[in-house]
Formats: structure tokens, C-alpha cells, sequence
């Protein structure tokens, strides 16, 4: 038998929240105890969705740098942010697709900057692309035991 990781992690949980939370005190331990149930919950959600979410969302990016290659104005910026967005995610390790995140978000940040300082409809097009894209991932990155 090979459990779903996802299953065992909800489970865990919940039988810490149901059964062990009730059984021991004082309340700081059932908090502790109650803390590490919602940690199993979230690495059970995060399980399945990790490396998706990530290539999607780095998939995302590269788009975005595509789109706004044309209306980047220093030379340099433009050559790296074209060539940043031809790269793909062969490693579908987490540490890895998390890395190549890291690397793009820092990229973005900085297109960001500078299109900020640009005039011009199509400036504000590729602006409006990046909030868009900071919105979805925030929801990609929602969690439904969020209680925030």
C-alpha cells in the first residue's frame, strides 16, 4: 500500500484536533498541538498543487517578459529579459522550480521599475499585465484552510 500524502496529512490533523487537543493540557500545549494540525493541513493541500503552481506561474512570468521584450528601452535589460523568458523548467524539483521563481520575481520587479518610469499606453499596458499577474498568483497561492 502507498498512502496519499495529501490523505495522511488531513488525517493527522485532523485526529490531533479531534481526539489529542481534547485529551492533554494546559491550553498552550492544545494550542501548539492545534498550530501543528493547520501546518498538516496546509502541507497536505500544498502537496498536490506544489510544482504546478509553480510552473504555471513561472510559465506566467516568461509570457509577461515576452510581451513587454518590444517596448523595453536599455539594451542590456532587453537582451536578458528576452532571454529569460525563452528558458524552460526541466528540474521539477521544488528547490529548483522555487529558484527559477525566485530569479523571475526579481526579474519582474525590476521590469516593473521600469516601465513605471514610462510613458505611454503601451508602458501602462505591460504595468496593468504585471499587477494582473501578481493577483493571480496570489490566488493560485490561496489556501482553503486560510482562515485569513
Amino acid at each position: 500500500m502507498r498512502p496519499k500524502i495529501e490523505a495522511v496529512c488531513q488525517t493527522m490533523a485532523a485526529d490531533l484536533i479531534t481526539r489529542v487537543i481534547p485529551a492533554i493540557s494546559p491550553t498552550y500545549h492544545q494550542g501548539t498541538v492545534g498550530m501543528i494540525a493547520s501546518i498538516l493541513s496546509i502541507i497536505g493541500e500544498e502537496w498536490d498543487r506544489a510544482a504546478s503552481r509553480r510552473v504555471e506561474e513561472n510559465d506566467a512570468i516568461r509570457k509577461l517578459f515576452r510581451d513587454a521584450v518590444p517596448q523595453v528601452n536599455d539594451a542590456t535589460f532587453k537582451q536578458r529579459l528576452s532571454a529569460m523568458s525563452e528558458t524552460r523548467d526541466h528540474d521539477l524539483h521544488i528547490s529548483a522550480l522555487e529558484k527559477s521563481n525566485c530569479e523571475l520575481r526579481a526579474t519582474l520587479i525590476e521590469l516593473h521599475a521600469q516601465v513605471e518610469s514610462q510613458p505611454g499606453p503601451e508602458a501602462r499596458g505591460i504595468e496593468a499585465a504585471i499587477w494582473k499577474e501578481l493577483r493571480d498568483s496570489t490566488e493560485r497561492r490561496r489556501l482553503s484552510t486560510a482562515q485569513f
